[in-house]
């Protein structure tokens, strides 16, 4: 039977994990939008942001690894159904450390489209924790 995972959700197996993954997201999007706002100052030549951004980015990966763990969960719980909302961290994850390489060893070309390709892919990944249905297995 069809259990949803959205706000309507009333299986309690899946209510802790999927707001752990709901908060989670909401975390991992606002330490990306730290990282934007700080970039900023540096494009302006403001290197008194730097250690900020610095910083922003130990957030950015504690709050990947949040979410993915979240998503771990009610993956465990969901199974099938919220294997998308594990993917989609999974790779948020990994894209993160990509991207923040990139920023400290290459091209700052490759660094800033990869910051906007992470932020769309958190952000999906967050609306989906709140619209996506999931069949229980």
């Amino acid at each position: 039977m069809d259990q949803p995972v959205h706000t309507t959700s009333t299986d309690p197996a899946t209510r802790a994990p999927l707001t752990a993954l709901r908060v989670t997201a909401l975390l991992h999007l606002a330490a990306i939008l730290w990282e934007g706002v700080t970039a900023g100052q540096l494009v302006t030549f403001n290197t008194d942001a730097l250690p900020l951004h610095y910083v922003g980015a130990f957030g950015v990966h504690a709050a990947a690894g949040a979410q993915l763990l979240a998503a771990a969960w009610l993956w465990s719980r969901a199974r099938r159904a919220a294997l998308g909302l594990a993917v989609l961290s999974l790779v948020a994850f990994g894209l993160g450390f990509l991207q923040a390489a990139l920023g400290t060893y290459g091209p700052l070309q490759a660094h800033v489209p990869l910051a906007v390709v992470l932020m769309a892919l958190v952000a999906w990944t967050a609306a989906l924790a709140w619209v996506r249905p999931a069949a229980r297995s």
